[in-house]
């Protein structure tokens, strides 16, 4: 899974079982609290964020080489 669908199912996971608090879901499943909190906002307003190193990388990745 890449960076999107990790948070994605973080998100997901952390509303089925932890009531949608990343704090608990930090401590319940052993996730960085950042990344859940960043998928949340995700899932809540449907904007994907990219990272700068992704975003304005050069290089190639492995499947494309």
């Amino acid at each position: 899974m890449n960076g999107v669908e990790s948070r994605g199912f973080q998100a997901q996971m952390t509303l089925k079982y932890c009531q949608g608090r990343a704090r608990l879901a930090q401590t319940v499943l052993g996730w960085g609290r950042e990344n859940i909190e960043l998928g949340l906002g995700e899932k809540r307003t449907g904007i994907i964020c990219v990272g700068l190193q992704s975003a304005f990388s050069t290089a190639k990745r492995c499947q494309e080489k």
